[in-house]
């Protein structure tokens, strides 16, 4: 008799800049992917293989069964095989504790109250794509680096690609902050959840931490009277008029971040 493949439901979190797919396998998070990516489908069964399990997809997914769950057998509508439906077909699934405290700190997350998260959560990839995941966790919150320098913090300085690739494979996306490594030039590139929501993330977090990446909206700051002399002057202005070089879509850093 074939094993059973252990069924995972994913639930929905809306944030305020698109929907999140969550979900866990026995007490961690395995999967907290943007409903719009457009590598949501690949990254299923990516997961479904390595942690041997079968998604169930929320009744809103436009997802076809086939890519839900990625086996041979026949599906219904709701991405379940005809051979092991459920008893009770009507009944909702509650989400886990891991679920609901996920939601929580997503919350609190984008309300500006949380930096980092304390959820359990599983990473399924290579040793390479876990050392570039794991060097993810450790850009603070409202900065960001270059692929380059992820690369170098994995321990692979020559792997540039590798490690932008694996940024991509991310499946716990905000969890592991991926939206924070960007371009050589500084720009907003290689988001699987879409470019207007990477530049979104990074102006909510700089609006927190008051550092680059505000909009060209940005309020000047009120200068303290100065009691030095017409030099220092000078210099207060020069550095008030610091050369601004424009990234992505429209977003502005100091150059001084280069």
């Amino acid at each position: 008799m074939p094993e059973v493949m252990l069924k995972v439901k994913i639930f929905e979190y809306d944030s305020p800049c698109g929907k999140l797919y969550l979900a866990a396998k026995r007490g961690s998070l395995c999967l907290c992917e943007w409903a719009g990516s457009k590598n949501l489908t690949d990254t299923l069964s990516r997961l479904s293989k390595a942690l041997d399990i079968e998604f169930i997809m929320p009744e809103s997914s436009s997802l076809s069964p086939e890519t839900a769950i990625p086996s041979g057998e026949a599906s219904e509508k709701e991405g379940l095989s005809k051979t092991n439906l459920p008893a009770k077909r009507n009944r909702v699934e509650k989400p886990s504790k891991v679920i609901v405290s996920a939601m929580k700190q997503l919350g609190q997350y984008f309300n500006g109250r949380r930096k980092r998260f304390g959820i359990p959560y599983q990473m399924a990839g290579t040793p390479f794509q876990n050392a570039v995941w794991k060097s993810l966790m450790d850009i603070p919150y409202g900065k960001s680096v270059s692929y380059a320098e992820i690369a170098a913090m994995a321990g692979f300085p020559k792997a540039v690609r590798a490690a932008a690739n694996a940024c991509g494979d991310n499946a716990l996306s905000v969890i592991i902050p991926c939206h924070r490594v960007i371009g050589s030039k500084t720009n907003l590139v290689g988001y699987a959840g879409g470019l207007g929501v990477k530049r979104y993330l990074l102006d909510m977090e700089s609006e927190q931490q008051r550092l680059p990446f505000k909009t060209a909206t940005k309020k000047a700051s009120a200068k303290k009277p100065s009691t030095k002399k017409s030099t220092t002057k000078k210099t207060a202005a020069k550095k008030a008029t610091t050369k601004k070089t424009r990234i992505g879509d429209g977003a502005l850093q100091d150059s001084q971040y280069q």
